[in-house]
């Protein structure tokens, strides 16, 4: 076993209190959003309907993930934290940056690396704010000066970094960037079969916990992503592989942690789902490609999604942001898919981050200025729009359905819960604390992570 295999961290996601014998369960429980044979709240407050709150030692993006007796949270940058799902009580707390993942004498050895390297870094990034204003001053004015001036930066630049081959392991351990404020590490929510947790950090350590918080295995990837949000896109487990996009997507073994495969598809924001051709599983990425689980192999492409996920239900897969597009989903998954738009739509609205729910043959999906379009899920035509105010912040949060509702949260807090059908009916609308992280649902709970609380919810039937 090697040094990296030592364990780490996860991140979370919704399976019901029985859950254990079900497939795997993962972001938005298996990627759909809907949460069947659930009597969930319909009213709430930081002050009214609240079972229990939780407080957080920092916020995190990621779903809280339900198994057994347990639920599992996150919390910048890089912890995980178990609690009864009864009382919120804390069980165990783990932390998974670098250092506490790798074995110390080898740390010792990659954090002179870091030293030495940091040095080049800094003098990078002063050569680089540079550049930035020569470039702006050659956007107003020929300058002959600033351009003979660029050109030895651009040079110097060059040298800097051709340093750092002498520094491997420093490269290798570097922290990606990302946005701090509304993204960080802990946007990825994890994967779980309720005998163990698989999670994916923003530092691109990929972790195997079992539910008594004891780590199985840790494998750091060799990915650097470049986006400045830094990485959202969520793992998926498939017939024993565990499938993680970050630059490139790669195939671990889920009991081992072991690569199985490793292409270089591109980075993708909003996380794939797993769906079956024929007898083979198939990993639908929010990039456009879709891949064979068992070998990794692109059988299609199609238009990506800038920032939400795709959905499959049936027979159809649906991409669905600024154009949305049905796909029938082949019979077998051959080498090369010949893919049937069954309809194209636009929906109402010019960005959509949070990924769309479908359910009873409609589609319900929200652009980010809280514009909602419901569409036909057999044509795509359009069953109504209705612009919903949900307050001054943006929708990032993805659409759930619960007991035959529909629940829209804005990064304000406001939760608007709809009846799902043909016509707009709003039910009722709540408030909470700012909150990014979807709501998972189970029995007549509701869990929502906000920054500071994971607050556990009732109000259903069994409450009333």
């Amino acid at each position: 076993m090697n040094w990296f295999r030592v364990v780490c961290v996860v991140v979370c996601l919704s399976v019901a209190p029985d859950a254990r014998a079900e497939s795997p369960q993962g972001w938005r429980r298996n990627g759909s959003g809907v949460y069947p044979n659930t009597d969930p709240p319909l009213e709430w407050s930081v002050d009214n309907n609240v079972l229990w709150k939780a407080p957080m030692p920092a916020r995190s993006n990621a779903l809280p993930v339900l198994t057994g007796d347990r639920i599992f949270v996150c919390a910048e940058p890089f912890t995980l934290i178990c609690l009864d799902a009864e009382d919120g009580r804390e069980r165990w707390r783990q932390q998974n940056d670098f250092k506490t993942l790798t074995d110390p004498s080898r740390w010792k050895v990659i954090a002179a690396e870091l030293a030495k390297a940091k040095v080049i870094w800094e003098q990078v990034a002063e050569y680089e704010k540079e550049v930035e204003r020569l470039q702006k001053i050659l956007e107003d004015r020929d300058d002959p000066e600033a351009e003979a001036q660029l050109e030895q930066l651009h040079e110097q630049i060059d040298q800097e970094n051709e340093k750092l081959a002498a520094f491997p392991l420093a490269v290798r351990y570097r922290l990606p960037i990302t946005q701090p404020q509304y993204n960080g590490y802990t946007t990825a929510t994890p994967v779980t079969d309720g005998k163990h947790i698989w999670a994916v950090f923003g530092n691109r350590a990929v972790v195997c916990y079992d539910l008594e918080g004891v780590r199985v295995w840790s494998r750091v990837l060799p990915d650097l992503p470049q986006a400045m949000w830094g990485h959202s896109s969520s793992p998926l487990l498939v017939e024993g592989k565990l499938i993680i996009n970050i630059d490139a997507t790669t195939a671990l073994d889920a009991a081992t942690g072991e690569i199985v495969w490793r292409a270089k598809y591109g980075q993708s924001w909003g996380s794939g789902v797993r769906t079956q051709l024929g007898g083979d599983a198939a990993v639908l990425l929010a990039n456009g490609r879709w891949l064979r689980a068992r070998d990794g192999r692109i059988m299609a492409r199609v238009p990506p999604l800038a920032d939400a996920s795709p959905v499959v239900v049936g027979d159809t897969a649906y991409y669905v942001g600024i154009n949305a597009v049905a796909y029938a989903l082949p019979e077998r998954a051959l080498d090369r898919l010949e893919l049937k738009e069954r309809w194209t739509a636009r929906p109402k609205g010019s960005r959509f981050y949070a990924s769309p729910v479908v359910y009873d043959g409609l589609i319900y999906t929200v652009s980010t200025q809280h514009v909602l379009t419901v569409l036909d899920a057999r044509t795509g035509a359009q069953v109504y729009a209705r612009r919903l105010k949900l307050g001054s912040e943006p929708v990032w949060a993805s659409l759930c359905v619960a007991g035959d509702c529909v629940y829209i949260s804005s990064r304000d807090g406001v939760t608007v819960v709809l009846a799902a059908g043909k016509k707009y009916r709003e039910l009722a609308r709540n408030e909470l604390e700012y909150f990014i992280a979807t709501p998972v649902f189970t029995g007549n709970r509701m869990y929502v992570r906000t920054s500071d609380y994971l607050y556990c919810i009732g109000g259903g039937a069994e409450s009333r």
